[in-house]
């Protein structure tokens, strides 16, 4: 199953962390690399409520180098990317949007558990 943020509606379910991310995302920058599975290491993030733009840039390494954390709270933001390149041992995206997301049990720290859950707001 492929998801894309432009085409979820409320309550859709989207995977945002797993080993097969880049499957399981569409992304309009061109295919994602199998070898980013979802989180970021480093991201500009917005510095006011709502945020009044997206758009930085965002980095981390590959599958789960990028310390993935232990545990994620029922609800939190995700970013959302229009393009991930892998380049060296960086994989670098952009920042087009920001989605609350509630999460689905079922998360862990490594990739082979998937990370889903359901859209509930957008920002930016």
């Amino acid at each position: 199953m492929h998801s894309t943020v432009a085409a979820s509606t409320p309550f859709s379910t989207v995977t945002w962390w797993g080993s097969d991310w880049a499957s399981r995302n569409v992304v309009s920058g061109g295919a994602a690399p199998s070898a980013f599975k979802g989180f970021a290491d480093d991201v500009a993030l917005p510095t006011s409520t709502p945020p009044a733009a997206c758009g930085a840039p965002c980095t981390t390494r590959p599958g789960n180098s990028s310390k993935p954390p232990g545990t994620v709270p029922s609800y939190m933001g995700v970013l959302v990317t229009s393009s991930v390149l892998k380049s060296g041992s960086s994989v670098v995206g952009n920042t087009t949007k920001i989605v609350v997301v509630r999460t689905n049990p079922g998360y862990s720290d490594s990739p082979g558990h998937a990370g889903t859950g359901s859209i509930v707001a957008t920002y930016c």
